[in-house]
């Protein structure tokens, strides 16, 4: 079996058991009196999280829904990576936590598109704005040539597509840490570039980091039950 066929098969296992999960979570369910049947209600992350500034995607997660940005967090329309400090800050006034590797990867595995990681040159510049915004634009091409149109509705709309490969993420650590956790960047092979690692200070940040935050709960069995960092 060819490396391609491979990821396309455990993609398609892992939308089946997201699906599965719906199907047996009545209470995200309502009922169409019309058919006599029950409509999947796709908006339930955004109904338990409304503060949220993308429209969350559900994915599964330890045989529950869990709820995800689609893309990473952006200020003025620009994938912006931040410190531990200021992505504590953010995940906290939106009422949503930190991913976990075991996250990134559900992520990955589930995303409607994958990107290859846009690796750039290691510069004194990487910590830049104008870096950011090169590496934004890199990217925004690499989904331009994939046939979406590029603007806030990727993001913000209920057409969102779940979007992955294209950054490290801040993973959860201690807020009190005095090291920022990065992993990710996965190759299209499924393998991320970048390990787990603790190597840089707690406000460091350069062009390849990004903050996704997801839902501190995941649905399941009907309910809403906090997940933890195992």
């Amino acid at each position: 079996m060819r490396i391609s066929d491979s990821n396309n098969y455990v993609r398609l296992l892992n939308r089946i058991g997201f699906l599965s999960v719906l199907l047996f979570s009545l209470v995200a369910c309502k009922a169409d009196n019309t058919h006599g049947v029950y409509y999947l209600d796709l908006n339930i992350c955004n109904e338990r999280y409304a503060n949220s500034e993308q429209y969350l995607v559900p994915i599964s997660f330890r045989n529950g829904i869990l709820c995800v940005y689609p893309d990473y967090h952006t200020e003025s329309q620009i994938r912006t990576p931040m410190g531990l400090t200021e992505a504590f800050l953010l995940v906290d006034r939106l009422g949503l936590r930190l991913p976990t590797p075991e996250v990134v990867d559900s992520i990955y595995f589930q995303a409607d598109v994958r990107l290859a990681p846009i690796p750039m040159p290691p510069t004194d510049e990487m910590t830049t704005r104008a870096y950011f915004v090169r590496h934004d634009s890199l990217i925004d091409a690499q989904l331009q040539q994939a046939g979406y149109e590029i603007g806030p509705g990727i993001r913000v709309s209920t057409q969102a597509k779940l979007i992955a490969g294209h950054k490290k993420d801040v993973v959860y650590i201690d807020r009190n840490s005095s090291r920022v956790a990065i992993y990710g960047w996965h190759r299209l092979t499924g393998e991320p570039i970048q390990p787990y690692s603790t190597v840089h200070h707690d406000e460091y940040y350069d062009y390849s980091h990004g903050v996704r935050p997801v839902s501190p709960e995941v649905f399941k069995n009907g309910e809403w039950v906090i997940w933890s960092n195992r």
